[in-house]
């Protein structure tokens, strides 16, 4: 692994000050960037079939755009979001297995993971009252990276970024057909969505290892043909829970 020193924190501040201006966008309109509400294909595979029939269970009718939203309890509220982004990772995690070309352009697989945990931050972040993309960065610094920015340095990061920005570098978040063989529209969207979140802090690769995991149990499964599948699901899922849980933890200092 490269040295931690080797990118600066103004660098660090800059790369997560759009990645949190793209959150804000994809937290704002869940709907359209984590759309996972039309059923899959007759021709879906297994994991998008499982997928779609966990969506069902698990997100109910109360979502961010209801308006008894904010009278849900905040734990509810937080719990809704990493379920939906977890099931939002676990496709992007099904990729290199069941995704056609788009598994083939680069090994994204740790940022894919820090895209997803970094979502959990940014939505725990809002749910907690923290709204604004400047507030999100030194939290995510600090959850995925365990690197300290100083206030004037995460707000340099963010500002050197714009919505429009952020906008453009999720547009067009729904690969193909060719590219993600096997899912819907709205599946295929999370897959895009995850997948530019991640291209975004690529650059960060080197110092990645401090992110937010789960089981190391399920990290060794993940690493075994055909059940690999369950288990970059199982780890994902659980990096996004920890993320979570550590935002608040930081915030209620």
């Amino acid at each position: 692994m490269a040295n931690d020193s080797a990118i600066s924190d103004e660098r660090v501040a800059q790369v997560l000050g759009l990645y949190a201006r793209m959150a804000h966008a994809v937290i704002a309109d869940p709907e359209r960037w984590l759309g996972l509400d039309d059923d899959p294909p007759k021709d879906a595979g297994v994991p998008a079939k499982v997928l779609d029939a966990l969506r069902d269970r698990v997100f109910g009718e109360v979502t961010p755009a209801s308006a008894d939203w904010g009278r849900r309890p905040l734990d509810d509220r937080v719990k809704w979001w990493v379920r939906r982004i977890g099931l939002s990772a676990g496709l992007a995690a099904a990729v290199p297995r069941v995704a056609g070309a788009l598994a083939n352009r680069v090994p994204l697989q740790a940022a894919l993971g820090a895209a997803a945990a970094g979502l959990s931050v940014c939505a725990t972040a809002r749910e907690h009252g923290v709204v604004d993309a400047k507030g999100w960065v030194p939290l995510l610094a600090k959850v995925l990276l365990d690197r300290d920015l100083a206030p004037q340095t995460a707000a340099a990061g963010v500002a050197t970024a714009s919505d429009a920005d952020a906008e453009a570098q999720l547009h067009d978040a729904v690969p193909s057909e060719e590219e993600a063989h096997g899912f819907g529209p709205g599946a295929r969207r999370a897959v895009g969505t995850l997948w530019r979140l991640a291209r975004q802090i690529w650059e960060l690769q080197s110092i990645l290892d401090q992110r937010p995991r789960g089981n190391r149990l399920f990290r060794a499964v993940a690493q075994v043909p055909v059940v690999g599948l369950a288990g970059g699901f199982l780890d994902e899922r659980g990096g996004i829970r920890r993320a979570a849980k550590e935002t608040a933890q930081l915030l209620k200092r």
